[in-house]
């Protein structure tokens, strides 16, 4: 199966063979989407285009490589599935993804590992997983497919780049999500922006970060931790307190990468107008005008060098560099 083959929304399709042919994909990506809406399918054919032995940045499907990874026996693309009776993924099996993709490629040009219902994954599970998202091996791609990106770890879902299967994006957007959109409608198109226009945007960015922050902390102010706390001594308050960090920090994060999300897919669109993609390719369909504006007077390598921009802003802020820092720095290599 190839890209051209794929019946879904065919921005994925679109975005993916992009980063493919530039050797820019992220080293995790979330496939997110209800049963039926072509993960799975994606997940195979980008392992394939991956390690194809005929096509370069697409799969054949014919060769040897393409053949037993969509017979899922090929030794450099290993599968995590629930167990059939538990509908859990345990442990154990993680650690055996993690021995199986710090693994030498066996032949294949790149290993992938893919995680199908990955919002099955146990507690224990989950926090092995993140270990490998942190250090992930050289030359190696992660896949997780769900249908209930809300059962992730924050910390997870940060780690990764997201991408929407089958649904209309428009109407699943957060508030947070639309308002950057608004706030990149509103950036000075390519050839007339400047420094100033940059700190705006860094500034409004900045802002809707840190009334993201303040929501989640009034929204968990009453659960309930403070009551108990009152019932532990010093010791088991302190660990009480450093766990609910944690968790705000976790869920912020989760929220923040849907913003970054925006980002991406907005100058992702960009570039595909740039390349002279047909409308219905672009994540941000809704907004095409908008985006074919922010679009004009760029060249193609221009165009690409704003989505490593954005892409640099994730990198950075994975690495916890402070926000402020990697905002301005990502920004500034728009101008």
């Amino acid at each position: 199966m190839s890209f051209d083959d794929f019946s879904g929304d065919r921005s994925i399709t679109a975005r993916l063979q992009l980063s493919l042919k530039r050797g820019r994909l992220a080293h995790a990506y979330l496939f997110t989407g209800s049963r039926g809406t072509g993960k799975e399918e994606m997940a195979t054919t980008l392992a394939q285009a991956l390690n194809c032995e005929k096509s370069n940045d697409d799969a054949c499907g014919k060769c040897v490589s393409c053949r037993t990874i969509a017979e899922k026996k090929h030794p450099d693309v290993y599968w995590v599935r629930p167990e059939s009776k538990s509908r859990k993924i345990d442990v154990e099996q993680i650690r055996d993804f993690e021995r199986a993709v710090s693994l030498k490629s066996g032949g294949g040009r790149m290993k992938v590992g893919i995680v199908v219902d990955a919002d099955c994954m146990n507690e224990s599970a989950s926090n092995a997983f993140l270990k490998t998202l942190e250090e992930p091996p050289d030359r190696t791609l992660i896949l997780l497919l769900t249908s209930e990106p809300q059962r992730l770890l924050a910390t997870i879902l940060s780690r990764c780049l997201r991408i929407s299967f089958g649904a209309s994006r428009s109407t699943e957007r957060t508030p947070e999500q639309e308002r950057t959109l608004e706030l990149l409608a509103g950036f000075a198109p390519a050839p007339s922006r400047g420094v100033v226009d940059v700190y705006k945007l860094h500034a409004a960015l900045t802002k809707l970060f840190a009334e993201m922050r303040a929501a989640i902390e009034e929204a968990n102010a009453d659960d309930g931790d403070e009551e108990r706390a009152r019932q532990l001594d010093k010791e088991a308050r302190e660990k009480l307190e450093e766990e609910r960090t944690a968790r705000l920090e976790g869920e912020y994060r989760g929220a923040r990468e849907r913003v970054l999300e925006e980002l991406y897919t907005w100058f992702g669109d960009a570039l595909l107008c740039v390349a002279g993609a047909e409308e219905s390719a672009l994540a941000h369909a809704d907004r095409a005008e908008d985006v074919r504006r922010a679009a004009a007077g760029l060249t193609y390598e221009r165009a690409l060098s704003q989505l490593e921009a954005v892409e640099g802003i994730r990198d950075a802020l994975s690495r916890n560099i402070t926000e402020p820092f990697a905002l301005e720095v990502g920004l500034l290599k728009l101008i």
